[in-house]
């Protein structure tokens, strides 16, 4: 006699129904023999389904012992249960059981998705559906498949795996007479040829007469046990082939878990989930697309600002400080800083000279003035710098030469035009250095272009300028400065020289602006102090008394700009960030329902080998690749409306590579938070409620 693969030992199931107890199966004995054919026969209600979900691992018994090869399955843990139902057992249900909108090929195939051994999967499911009559059929979809077909793939699914005891409930209850013998002949078949133990669930005497035993059962309780003429296998090791010890297996499967094939597998699942509703998931991943694209967009459009409230304050130039003229007095009334003429080169020549924490010092006088060129005039800014003036601003020359120190000794009739200026006195392929035009009809030499700044964050035209030596401007073109500030002559002691040509006094050495550049960015504290001071001393200002001039520190502004740029990206960011979280409460909303839809799905895959664990990932995996896929197409349509916007609408966009990984990285996020709580909702589904499930 071979040893019992099967021994239950006063077996007690109880269910709590509200206040009633409900006693499923009392005391149940029963041992099955490793080949045997054994069919358990009852009506409604007499526990037969209850004793095949307890010896299938799907169930626990209230008391009593369960050995399956001689193990006691109360002392294994979730995986181990779920690694028998994998390999050692087959199932085969009445309904069936197929996944729907998945191929007979695809449905065989599940149970080895829960294995570590898959290099062979496509050649194993050829050999079973062959086995079974069904060459020809792997690609047919249930409702392609007559009754007798789907449940022939149902035991290809349940023998794929080489299993030692299949399992079979009411396995012809819904097919006709013809079809059921059929199957019951198969059935037979596998357990006389391959030593297969077939463990039938019926209530009809006629599939029962296939067995070699019929068990009895009556108010969950085994009434009789008849056995018939054992049969002859092959050979006692046609039978063993397909066993193993289940604590080995079961241990040696959890020692050397296979991370890649678990991945692969979970992947391959949520790819076909994901396939098998196309519409549905490109309308759930359209939140995280547009929430995406939106987030790179506005960063792109947030760092173009500021890249560009940057550029043009750089254009101003670097650790700079500017300091202006005071303010001039009339009647009491004040008008604002640099309507005075109280700043002479004098004065900055002393900056440079005397104050530590001061790197450069430039200065200048402007005008707006008419200037001609052949037939073409404009009127424009016109500028008397000094030589350090285009170094302080960070002003280059794109042709010709800079103004030079001999230019502001000699006083030479020398200029450097903008490219606005260029582009209204010059033709379009005209070279304007080494022309003479006339400046407030003085002849100058073009000896140089400027680059282009562009506008101003007020919108004036930094290149409507032309730029000569100062000492040009003062003597030669735009004259010297005429005194501002008017003296009231009432309450002096001094009688005014009298004028009797009535010409207007001149102030030569006076300038309009000077620029100060500070040693670093850290030293313009100290510089600006020190500036102060000086000047203080130089124009003999009283403590108490108020200043004739005024500085402005440039990284102030610098600093206050930068400050409303990154708060207005990080405001554009936050608003786009707040479609993501839409788009990911449409991943939870969607994958609810997805688990509520597929709760018998669920039920079949546990019901084959599938761990909590399995379940859990493969629709946390089906969150994040609808993340991951929304996250990726809004990333391109990002990049892609960011040039749109900045080809179309003119603005400046600034595509940031870290906001695109933030996007992507983020979209998966969303997808892990969201998808969560569905996926462990779906793993902690009891197995036999969801195959009930309808």
């Amino acid at each position: 006699m071979s040893e019992p693969v099967i021994e239950v030992r006063n077996l007690i199931k109880t269910y709590q129904l509200g206040d009633v107890e409900v006693r499923a199966l009392r005391g149940v004995d029963l041992t099955i023999e490793r080949g045997e054919f054994v069919a358990i026969m009852g009506a409604s209600g007499s526990g037969k389904s209850t004793l095949m979900n307890t010896l299938g691992c799907l169930d626990k018994p209230t008391s009593g012992q369960y050995l399956l090869e001689g193990i006691d399955t109360a002392t294994l843990d979730e995986p181990a249960l779920a690694r028998i139902r994998n390999l050692r057992i087959g199932f085969v249900f009445q309904s069936f059981n197929l996944l729907a909108r998945t191929s007979a090929a695809e449905n065989v195939a599940l149970p080895l998705f829960y294995t570590e051994h898959t290099t062979d999967t496509n050649q194993r499911v050829q050999d079973a559906l062959t086995a079974l009559g069904l060459q020809g059929r792997e690609q047919n979809h249930p409702s392609q498949l007559s009754g007798g077909q789907q449940q022939r793939v149902a035991i290809a699914r349940a023998l794929i795996n080489s299993p030692a005891i299949l399992l079979a409930d009411e396995p012809t209850g819904n097919l006709d007479s013809k079809t059921a013998n059929d199957i019951m002949l198969t059935l037979q078949k596998f357990n006389r040829e391959q030593g297969l133990t077939v463990i039938l669930v019926t209530h009809e005497p006629d599939m029962a007469a296939f067995a070699d035993r019929v068990v009895t059962m009556r108010d969950g309780m085994i009434i009789s046990d008849e056995r018939r003429a054992p049969h002859e296998m092959e050979s006692e090791a046609s039978a063993l082939k397909n066993t193993a010890n289940v604590t080995a297996d079961t241990k040696s499967a959890m020692a050397l878990d296979d991370t890649w094939s678990f991945a692969r597998m979970a992947l391959s699942a949520a790819w076909r989930a994901l396939a098998r509703n196309k519409m549905r998931s490109a309308l759930t991943m359209l939140g995280i697309f547009i929430g995406v694209a939106a987030l790179i967009t506005m960063v792109a459009v947030g760092q173009g600002a500021n890249a560009a409230v940057k550029q043009q304050i750089e254009s101003l130039g670097t650790n700079l400080l500017i300091v202006l003229p005071g303010a001039t007095t009339s009647s009491g009334v004040r008008a604002g800083f640099g309507s005075a003429s109280t700043l002479t080169v004098a004065d900055a020549e002393a900056l440079k000279k005397e104050d530590p924490a001061i790197a450069n010092v430039a200065y200048q006088i402007r005008q707006v003035g008419q200037v001609q060129y052949g037939n073409q005039n404009w009127g424009t800014e016109l500028q008397g710098v000094s030589p350090s003036f285009l170094s302080i601003r960070n002003w280059s020359i794109v042709s010709g030469r800079a103004l030079t120190n001999e230019d502001e000794r000699n006083a030479n009739r020398v200029c450097l035009l903008g490219q606005t200026v260029v582009k209204n006195l010059f033709g379009p392929y005209e070279n304007p250095v080494g022309a003479t035009i006339f400046i407030k009809n003085v002849p100058v030499e073009v000896i140089g272009v400027l680059e282009g700044k562009g506008q101003t964050g007020y919108g004036r035209d930094q290149d409507d300028t032309i730029l000569m030596p100062f000492s040009t401007a003062e003597r030669k073109v735009l004259g010297v400065s005429t005194p501002t500030q008017t003296d009231s002559t009432t309450n002096s002691i001094y009688t005014q020289a009298p004028n009797p040509f009535g010409i207007k006094p001149k102030l030569a050495g006076y300038v309009n602006i000077i620029f100060v550049q500070a040693t670093s960015t850290a030293a313009v504290p100290v510089a600006l102090a020190q500036v102060t001071k000086t000047l203080r001393e130089r124009h003999h200002i009283q403590p108490g008394q108020t200043d004739d001039f005024g500085v402005r520190n440039i990284s102030d502004i610098t600093q206050a700009a930068e400050s409303s740029s990154r708060i207005m990206a990080l405001l554009l960011a936050s608003v786009a960030s707040i479609s993501l979280l839409v788009g990911g409460i449409g991943i939870m909303n969607i994958l609810l329902v997805s688990v509520t839809e597929r709760t018998r799905e669920i039920g079949i895959r546990m019901a084959i080998g599938a761990r909590r664990i399995h379940v859990l990932m493969q629709f946390l995996i089906e969150s994040v690749l609808l993340s991951l896929i929304g996250g990726s197409v809004g990333v391109v349509t990002g990049i892609v409306v960011s040039k749109l916007i900045s080809a179309i609408a003119g603005w400046p966009t600034l595509l940031s590579p870290l906001a695109m990984l933030s996007g992507f990285v983020f979209s998966a996020a969303v997808g892990v938070f969201f998808g969560f709580y569905p996926a462990r909702r779906a793993s902690h589904m009891n197995p036999i409620e969801a195959l009930r499930f309808e």
